[in-house]
């Protein structure tokens, strides 16, 4: 008989426990009013999704996160890590009020969560590598301000975080950004950008970032990965089943496959990411919300804005590796910063958006949108 491997087997092991859309096409999805009730996730399906949450094989805050941070320069790196950062390395980028910073895979893998103080708020930046996803939420719920921890639970293969406010009380699966057990029942956590890139693209564009280093407080296997590698082929990262039981399945893609998803509210649109590239730009509308998603080159990756600028829906373009909001003629770099015209406002808008694999984001959103490139 073939034993079943489970996630805390893995742990153990690594000695740990504890065609082609235009870009002047608009292109509508979940049109049901700025509400978006056709789309929305209400309380009957939050208490499925409790129903559904199970044992990933370890305790809570098994996985440990890292509370305290240490961060090294850009030209420190590499002597502070050695060979375990390439210039190929998988890192997430935050570029996020006054902050920019590097979390390397190779770190998160084992910790899952980082807290931290952005700017004076307290923000979490988490990963799940059953999922492929990383995501940032800020660590206000309502009047309360908390920091998150690993549940040690999963939905639908993906990391279920708890506020450390409601002890281990309230769950929040990371991918969804909503509490589906406990005092925060049914609330929402307010998404910031965590950017899928490499090492060597998110130094070149921000040589000033700092780099979370291996300096976490633990002993860990950094630099080895117990679910396989972003950099070999045949492993669990890009292909094969999910590692547990999910609540709804597509055969539309391969299991792995990369999609950006993009959230308003409750509303759903899944990007195929290496077919957008040569796309480039495409402006919609996702649940009566105006949006613009856009591919940056330079960290490859695909982000989402709303076109509401000033109170108004633009309509944008490319123009090489600017964009230009209509009627008005700003320019804005592809990150979302305004170059020059006569719009006041400094910076475009983010809905939520990350990287995710297809299994994950349609189990979540069985009634997911796909753009067609």
């Amino acid at each position: 008989m073939t034993k079943r491997i489970t996630r805390r087997d893995l742990l153990k092991t690594s000695g740990v426990l504890g065609a082609a859309l235009l870009t002047n096409r608009f292109l509508g999805f979940g049109q049901e009013g700025a509400s978006g009730a056709l789309c929305k996730i209400g309380e009957d399906k939050l208490e499925t999704y409790s129903k559904k949450v199970r044992s990933g094989g370890v305790p809570p805050d098994g996985i440990p996160p890292i509370g305290n941070p240490k961060y090294v320069s850009a030209e420190e790196a590499s002597s502070a890590m050695g060979s375990n950062l390439s210039d190929e390395t998988v890192v997430f980028g935050v570029d996020y009020g006054d902050t920019t910073k590097a979390y390397p895979q190779f770190v998160l893998v084992w910790h899952e969560i980082v807290n931290e103080e952005i700017d004076g708020q307290k923000a979490t930046i988490s990963y799940c590598p059953l999922t492929g996803s990383a995501v940032g939420y800020k660590g206000d719920i309502g009047k309360n301000s908390t920091t998150f921890g690993t549940s040690g639970r999963l939905l639908n293969s993906n990391l279920v975080m708890y506020d450390r406010k409601s002890g281990t009380k309230s769950y929040w699966p990371q991918i969804l950004g909503r509490s589906v057990r406990g005092p925060n029942f049914g609330d929402r956590l307010d998404f910031f950008p965590v950017i899928w890139t490499t090492w060597g693209r998110w130094k070149a564009k921000h040589p000033e970032t700092k780099v979370l280093t291996t300096d976490t407080g633990y002993i860990r296997a950094y630099g080895s990965d117990p679910y396989g590698s972003y950099q070999k082929s045949n492993t669990y990262y890009q292909q094969g089943s999910p590692m547990f039981g999910v609540m709804a399945k597509s055969d539309r893609f391969q299991p792995k496959k990369v999609v950006v998803g993009i959230k308003v509210k409750d509303c759903s649109l899944a990007v195929p990411k290496d077919e957008f590239r040569s796309t480039g730009l495409v402006n919609a509308e996702l649940g009566g919300e105006p949006i613009v998603i856009v591919y940056e080159e330079a960290l490859d990756t695909v982000r989402a804005f709303t076109r509401k600028v000033e109170g108004t829906a633009r309509k944008f373009s490319r123009k090489g590796s600017e964009l230009v909001s209509q009627p008005d003629g700003t320019t804005w770099s592809v990150d979302g910063n305004k170059i020059e015209g006569p719009i006041n406002e400094e910076k475009l808008t983010p809905v939520p958006f990350f990287d995710v694999m297809w299994f994950a984001w349609y189990s979540f959103y069985p009634d997911t949108r796909v753009l067609e490139v």
